[in-house]
């Protein structure tokens, strides 16, 4: 049996959009990141879009008042899919949300008020956003979701909060924070609530 490697990033800040499991689990759920060959993505974390990882604790305070400071000075977003991409020299298959300068100013506000944080531990200093629906496809996987996105047409999911996720011993992220998007001085709901 296959060892898992070292988790690299054990926390994150997403817009989970769990209403796009529906599209994605015929590829989600036969999909093994190469970090942990023996759970499929699916089960590890919801679909989502990763704003930043690594990221702070939901227990650090003060990150937790600027987050919330964060979320307060943007609105709920509509988010809209219609493409389809793979990474260059990767298996990531994944969705592109369509151009939206809401969602660009969220990220924009992410990484400056969280400077101390690099994208990906500075590997991708300026990230492109997107869900992931394979982390090990091919050509005929992207073939496949462009179909299915053909068919469906594009995808739409509301974005209302920010969500802290961990890494649990299990490899599995649950949410461990939200934040609603739009909301004055709100404290921020913990949950073991896990979005799977």
């Amino acid at each position: 049996m296959l060892t898992p490697a070292p988790a690299r990033f054990t926390t994150g800040l997403l817009l989970a959009l769990p209403e796009l499991a529906e599209f994605t689990s015929p590829w989600r759920s036969t999909s093994y990141a190469p970090d942990h060959p023996g759970l499929p993505i699916e089960r590890r974390f919801p679909p989502h879009i990763t704003l930043l990882t690594p990221w702070a604790s939901a227990q650090d305070d003060d990150a937790m008042s600027r987050l919330r400071s964060v979320a307060a000075r943007h609105q709920p977003l509509d988010l809209m899919f219609a493409d389809a991409e793979i990474f260059d020299g990767s298996q990531v298959v994944w969705l592109r949300p369509a151009t939206d300068p809401a969602l660009d100013a969220l990220l924009a506000d992410v990484l400056t008020t969280f400077a101390e944080f690099p994208p990906y531990e500075g590997a991708h200093p300026e990230p492109t956003l997107h869900l992931t629906v394979s982390a090990d496809g091919d050509r005929v996987v992207l073939d496949q979701v462009r179909r299915a996105l053909q068919d469906r047409g594009p995808l739409r999911a509301p974005a209302t909060r920010l969500s802290v996720f961990a890494r649990g011993e299990d490899d599995v992220w649950s949410q461990t924070a939200a934040v609603p998007l739009g909301a004055q001085s709100q404290p921020a709901s913990t949950a073991a609530a896990t979005s799977r």
